[in-house]
């Protein structure tokens, strides 16, 4: 077993035999356990502004090309610090007021009306529920869900650079035109000023307090980390509910429960990476500033010491508080929004009885060691 090829298994493995361990290959501090990582979340002896450095062997004009795509995702406020930080989640709050999430639950919901009926079972996730989440961002952000579509693949580009330690070169320059693509969409429609996003942040550029990076390392950050989160843990509470796991679930009674549930097993990001500030101990372990911790997030939520039976898909979980969102200054500010698409996706495709006629569904994820996500649902065989 290795992290490369089974990253889940190996990080739960680590949990096991060592809460907190150092790799020398990462230059890495890696903390596994759930009570370790629910209190380092919102430490302040952490920043979120992570160090890197650039591979050796390249030519000069590939570490050009990768310090100035690795530079630009450090400008995501996800990875960013205060006071920048406060700052660009102040930008984005009216994006998650009761009428904006009003607005997209309701994009999502003529969604799913304006689909085909006789959409096969096994076809409902790829032809209903993927295109619904992404009418409902696209409502968020208030863009056409065909330009969406190209600006999640401008996103998925630049993040496939990775850690230093397996840059690809040519990677690296897909992600540079990609960001040249993105760049050029933002600055277009910061100009024209339509929507609450792009009216936000053309007003911040033009009182300075950001720069067009900036707003497209807002944009970036949006698209990459609403739809296929989403998708992901959606997939997942498809696979309980049309499987074994399903037979004990009240829908009515229990689907926050149940939404919860998939979003703890799914953990689609996991890590939340961290620099230390100062120095500090944890377990015995010197942790020196400037250090790369890496706060696991997916063997958190996967920890037998708060989860019981921590594989197994359960809504009678009490106080079971999973940290998919982080918590913090730095918790996800679509967290409640995240669970109210999900909600009302899953209600509206009972409502219409699209769940009864489902096929037991199983995810094909595609899988690494920073995370999982849902590729598509197929159709499994009934026992």
């Amino acid at each position: 077993m290795s992290r490369e090829t089974a990253p889940l298994e190996w990080l739960d493995e680590l949990r096991e035999s060592h809460g907190v361990a150092w790799d020398e290959s990462t230059s890495t501090w890696y903390v596994t356990r759930y009570d370790d990582v629910y209190a380092l979340l919102s430490d302040p002896r952490l920043g979120a502004q992570v160090e890197t450095w650039c591979p050796p062997g390249l030519t000069e004009a590939q570490r050009e090309t990768y310090w100035r795509v690795t530079e630009f995702v450090d400008l995501w406020p996800v990875f960013s610090d205060p006071p920048r930080h406060t700052g660009m989640r102040r930008l984005l709050l009216p994006l998650f007021t009761p009428a904006a999430v009003g607005g997209v639950i309701a994009a999502t919901k003529e969604s799913v009306a304006a689909t085909n009926p006789g959409t096969p079972g096994d076809r409902v996730f790829e032809s209903v529920v993927r295109p619904a989440l992404a009418s409902g961002l696209a409502r968020l952000i208030d863009e056409p869900p065909e330009t969406l579509a190209e600006l999640g693949d401008c996103a998925t580009r630049i993040l496939a650079v990775g850690p230093s330690e397996t840059y690809d070169p040519s990677v690296g320059l897909d992600a540079a035109n990609a960001l040249d693509e993105l760049t050029g969409h933002v600055a277009r429609r910061c100009e024209a000023g339509r929507g609450a996003l792009a009216s936000a942040l053309r007003d911040a550029m033009a009182e300075g307090s950001l720069d067009l990076r900036d707003a497209t390392a807002v944009y970036a950050q949006l698209v990459s980390g609403a739809l296929e989160p989403a998708a992901t843990a959606v997939a997942r509470l498809l696979e309980a509910l049309t499987g074994p796991e399903g037979e004990a679930v009240e829908l009515a009674a229990d689907v926050d429960s149940a939404v919860d549930e998939a979003l703890r097993l799914a953990t689609p990001f996991h890590l939340a990476m961290r620099r230390g500030l100062t120095d500090f101990t944890l377990h015995g372990h010197s942790v020196k500033a400037e250090a790369r911790v890496a706060l696991v997030l997916v063997a958190a939520n996967r920890d037998p010491r708060r989860f019981a039976d921590p594989l197994a898909f359960r809504t009678d979980r009490a106080d079971a508080r999973h940290v998919v969102f982080g918590r913090g200054r730095h918790a996800c500010l679509g967290a409640a929004l995240t669970r109210h698409v999900m909600r009302e996706l899953v209600v509206e495709l009972a409502a219409r009885g699209v769940l009864e006629d489902l096929p037991p569904l199983s995810a094909v994820w595609n899988v690494d060691f920073g995370g999982r996500f849902v590729q598509d649902m197929v159709a499994r065989q009934r026992v």
